[in-house]
């Protein structure tokens, strides 16, 4: 069932309750005056013609049938009976169908004052009536027959009423229903429409105010997030595999160059040796590769454990001057004393990834190939700084660098990828950190990694 239809029925539910209710209390109200004002009619009848037997002496029982006989304001079936205060019948009018007054009842009328009763469709009244000599008792009966019948009229009026009501009700919400959630299958068709080769396509707010104006802005912003990651993949696939055509198009190239002719020992061991460089850097930018989507999830957070930031600092620091036999890393834990300032909640290896890139990239660009590296902490956060006296970075790249793949113009021709300080970023950012960078084109670069302290 459509949601349309849903609301069409519950608004219809909700309409014929208070219709229906409505009806029924007028219809109530309708009976209740309509045997009020009938009753009312028989005691005034009953009324008028005791005062005319017993009050007025010219008018003995037989007189009195005949005026009341020919009286045109008389009621149908109307049976009006008169007892004295021994409860004898002293005058009757019409014709009874039986015995109207129940047994007991007279004394009940004298005791507790006016007695209603209701037998088939005759309704009867006995009141008190007091003379100045005596207690009388008049009972009044009779069918209302004009009343009942605007009653049932009136009744059938409402029922008809009421069903076509609920039609109309029912086509009435429908329309209303599909109106209000025309915006709804407006939005259905846009989304529709949004394909992973369409996602520039955005959803229209509508009013900008209403709950499905922050619907359609929320999927806004989830396309906006959408296109960015699967625009960041598609870069990093594109990238990616650029770069790694580059040592594989190299082994390929030299191997193909060697297997031309015979070469002597010493020219298959350089060769040999150039395609190990080559295959280590592929291994190494697989390993980065790795990282990068290690880093790019939130999984790795539910393993997070308290880790000393200076063993990783020494750990970092030998696989650095490892695989570069040129490379040096001077460390300085001068300024922190207290174990409690060493301790960050992570992961060990990807911290030791973010230290390495930092480390390389000092080395890599510094004409002495040197880092100099030292360890600060405040009361929330551990800093690692790193600085170097290479080429530096221009301020309009100090953003860009930390982009994947992305190397600054004035590199020249230092082996790289453009993944490490990307990757450095974040990690960093994975262990709810940051990384900030100052330096300008010439003179050198400082970057520090600010840790927050394990809790």
């Amino acid at each position: 069932m459509t949601i349309r239809t849903r609301l069409a029925l519950q608004f219809l539910l909700l309409a014929s309750l208070i219709l229906g209710g409505a009806f029924m209390v007028v219809y109530a109200l309708s009976a209740a005056y309509r045997e009020e004002e009938f009753i009312s009619r028989l005691k005034d009848r009953g009324t008028n013609t005791a005062k005319l037997l017993i009050q007025v002496d010219e008018v003995d029982e037989q007189l009195l049938a005949r005026i009341e006989g020919d009286n045109p304001v008389r009621l149908p079936e109307e049976v009006i009976r008169i007892f004295d205060h021994h409860n004898k019948q002293i005058f009757k009018l019409g014709i009874a169908q039986g015995d109207s007054v129940p047994p007991g009842i007279l004394d009940q009328v004298r005791l507790e004052g006016d007695q209603r009763l209701e037998i088939g469709e005759r309704e009867l009244v006995a009141f008190p009536f007091t003379d100045r000599y005596d207690r009388f008792v008049v009972e009044a009966s009779g069918r209302d027959i004009y009343g009942r019948s605007k009653l049932r009229n009136e009744g059938r009026v409402m029922i008809a009423t009421f069903l076509i009501g609920l039609v109309l009700i029912f086509l009435v919400g429908r329309f209303y229903a599909q109106r209000a959630l025309s915006p709804v299958q407006r939005l259905i068709n846009e989304i529709r429409a949004i394909s992973g080769v369409s996602l520039a396509l955005r959803v229209q707010a509508g009013n900008e105010q209403d709950e499905l104006a922050q619907l359609a802005r929320s999927f806004n912003e989830l396309l906006d997030r959408l296109e960015k990651t699967f625009l960041s993949q598609k870069n990093f696939i594109a990238n990616a595999s650029h770069e790694m055509r580059t040592p594989l198009t190299s082994i390929s190239g030299q191997l193909e160059v060697l297997m031309l002719k015979a070469r002597t020992p010493e020219e298959y061991s350089t060769a040999l040796r150039s395609v190990l460089d080559d295959m280590h850097a592929l291994n190494r930018l697989a390993d980065r590769l790795l990282l990068m989507a290690q880093a790019g999830s939130k999984a790795p957070v539910a393993s997070f454990v308290p880790v000393r930031i200076d063993e990783v600092l020494w750990q970092s620091r030998a696989e650095v001057q490892r695989t570069g036999s040129a490379h040096t890393v001077d460390i300085d834990l001068g300024k922190v004393e207290d174990e409690a300032d060493l301790l960050v909640l992570g992961n060990e290896n990807l911290l030791r990834s973010l230290l390495t890139n930092l480390f390389e990239n000092a080395c890599k660009y510094s004409d002495d190939h040197k880092a100099m590296v030292s360890l600060h902490a405040t009361a929330t956060e551990v800093e690692v700084v790193v600085t170097d006296k290479g080429i530096g970075i221009a301020p309009q790249d100090h953003e860009r660098v930390f982009e994947p793949f992305y190397r600054a113009n004035n590199t020249g021709g230092a082996k790289g990828h453009g993944i490490g300080l990307s990757l450095a970023r974040r990690i960093a950012e994975l262990h709810g950190g940051r990384i900030t960078l100052s330096s300008a084109e010439g003179a050198g670069s400082r970057f520090v990694a600010h840790l927050p302290k394990a809790a």
